[in-house]
């Protein structure tokens, strides 16, 4: 019977491995990237990262105790980031390194793109459609692919050009431990030994829908033109 950590293992190399088929994620294609596209990047990615809020508002009403709370509460805590700079404040400090001002989006989501809005959207159908046990599941997902897109993102970043403080969202993101604040507070493990289809199922929703993502991602940046 597999393990837990045996599933886990096998779905990042699931990712990986989708991560290597998206242009995206190649620094050769990316060099064929002209400003315009670079921008739209960062106006885009702005919205299919800066929505997931809503996602941990729905989970946080939904929890059935003080301590799922807490797990919730305790990810919002992080982005926010203490005495430093919230995660935030450095997306835009990253926006600025490259010549985006990202005020226009904040208040008038004039590129929240309709693929955009969808993935944002699916993330609420799936958790309306599901128990709390299978959403939190899903939350541990998300986090868990921190490590694994924001590791390709920081090099995505840096082959825009972004150095220094403008890299910083991508570095703190690479390296966060969001997966294992969710999954020992929530107690993934257990839910495993108890119901590993709602595991399975969540895991596998995530992983089909945030690659579908990338892909929609990396054809709107690379097929994207001035008007």
């Amino acid at each position: 019977m597999k393990k837990l950590e045996e599933f886990l293992e096998e779905w990042d190399r699931k990712n990986t491995e989708q991560h290597n088929k998206i242009a995206l994620f190649n620094p050769e294609m990316v060099e064929t990237l002209n400003i315009e596209q670079r921008h739209y990047f960062v106006r885009v990615f702005y919205h299919l990262r800066g929505h997931f809020v809503n996602f941990l508002w729905y989970a946080g009403n939904t929890a059935p105790n003080e301590q799922i709370k807490k797990v919730i509460l305790d990810n919002i805590r992080e982005e926010f980031s203490g005495k430093e700079k919230s995660h935030e404040q450095l997306y835009w400090e990253f926006a600025q390194g490259l010549g985006v001002d990202l005020t226009d989006e904040l208040l008038n989501e004039r590129t929240y793109v309709p693929f955009a809005n969808d993935f944002n959207r699916k993330h609420l159908e799936w958790l309306h459609s599901h128990d709390w046990e299978s959403g939190m599941a899903a939350f541990s997902a998300y986090e868990r692919l921190d490590n694994i897109d924001y590791a390709d993102l920081l090099t995505l970043a840096k082959n825009f050009g972004a150095e220094g403080r403008s890299i910083l969202f991508f570095e703190v993101h690479s390296k966060v431990r969001h997966y294992e604040m969710v999954s020992e507070g929530f107690n993934l493990g257990a839910l495993w030994d108890k119901s590993r289809d709602k595991v399975i199922e969540a895991y596998e929703f995530i992983w089909d829908h945030q690659n579908e993502m990338w892909r929609n991602l990396s054809d709107a940046v690379f097929n994207h033109s001035l008007p």
